[in-house]
């Protein structure tokens, strides 16, 4: 175990996200049990750890377990915010949520498939096709190895939500990939809206397309586009979705190597960026949904503050010009999301 965690650590510090790393230490590695959460927990833990060596870093974390902390300045921002010690908690704790691939599949049928294999979910009370998984490993699922089922957070789920999509609709993703929110504007469009995704890497949209096809989507009525979307070539659209390039700071939970990468600056470069492509947006639809997967105000409501912003949903936590979802409040990722009016 000291071995394989060391070789995640390693692969961390290249700058992988968790996932990658993980898999490039079992690739290197004979141990063959399933240890993702403990990787998961020793990246929490990173700043905690003070071995001068992966291997005595490893130690330290077997010997004293899992102790999240934050970088000192995110410390100091975050818990001028949010009770901290409940937010490390909810991080440590995170949860898993799925919808059903309408697109695939049958609600009711796919969830009692998912029942008979020993999954335990809990139908949420604001999004009538999401669901918490109270038990069970659902990726190790049939219907999920089928692309039935959707793992998506409720807080993702709750931007879609906030776009009303409705069929017809000409809606232009500005940053789309890896195409989650996308999927589910066709699933609740029944294939029958306009849509046009766009992102500025050409990898992440080739891996886009083949989810998209993969969950069943119909791309006679996809259009793709590889742009910068600070220059953007889309002239008009009824509706724009941008879930902008952000910190992921909502996502430590899921994504720990966040807290690693990030710097102070770099909230800045985001913030920055984010304001040109809502600049963009606005020349684009009157209708426009901001959303960032982050817990920071610089990146949320110091954003949309000048622009006509309003809340666009009844959950969450509901303030004048935008919706916060907290982990530790509503059990999902950390999201902002707003809408914006011409």
């Amino acid at each position: 175990m000291e071995d394989f965690l060391s070789k995640v650590l390693y692969f961390v510090d290249k700058g992988y996200p968790l996932p990658v790393a993980y898999k490039k230490a079992k690739e290197l590695s004979k141990d063959e049990k399933d240890s993702y959460e403990e990787a998961r927990q020793l990246v929490l833990s990173y700043y905690s750890l003070h071995g001068k060596s992966y291997r005595k870093k490893v130690k330290e974390f077997l010997k004293d377990g899992v102790k999240i902390t934050f970088p000192q300045w995110l410390e100091n921002e975050l818990k001028e915010i949010y009770d901290i010690e409940k937010l490390k908690q909810a991080f440590l704790e995170k949860t898993t949520w799925i919808r059903v691939n309408t697109l695939k599949a049958d609600e009711d049928k796919t969830i009692k498939e998912l029942e008979k294999e020993g999954i335990e979910l809990e139908r949420d009370k604001d999004i009538k096709y999401a669901y918490k998984v109270i038990k069970g490993n659902i990726r190790g699922t049939k219907p999920f190895k089928e692309f039935k089922v959707i793992i998506q957070d409720k807080a993702s789920m709750a931007v879609v939500e906030a776009l009303k999509p409705e069929k017809g609709d000409l809606i232009f993703d500005m940053t789309s990939s890896p195409g989650v929110k996308a999927s589910l504007i066709m699933a609740l469009t029944e294939n029958q809206s306009k849509l046009i995704i766009s992102d500025i890497d050409f990898k992440r949209i080739e891996r886009e397309i083949k989810f998209l096809h993969d969950v069943g989507v119909n791309f006679d009525k996809i259009q793709i586009v590889h742009q910068d979307s600070t220059k953007n070539s889309i002239i008009k659209s009824d509706k724009v979705l941008l879930d902008a390039p952000c910190s992921s700071t909502g996502m430590i939970g899921n994504e720990p190597t966040v807290l690693v990468k990030l710097t102070k600056e770099r909230i800045t470069e985001l913030s920055t960026l984010q304001r040109r492509l809502l600049d963009n947006a606005v020349a684009i639809s009157p209708f426009i949904i901001y959303a960032t997967c982050s817990l920071l105000p610089e990146e949320g409501e110091n954003i949309v503050k000048d622009y006509k912003a309003k809340s666009p949903l009844n959950f969450g936590l509901n303030e004048e010009i935008g919706n916060r979802f907290i982990p530790y409040l509503h059990q999902t990722e950390g999201f902002f999301v707003s809408k914006i009016t011409g």
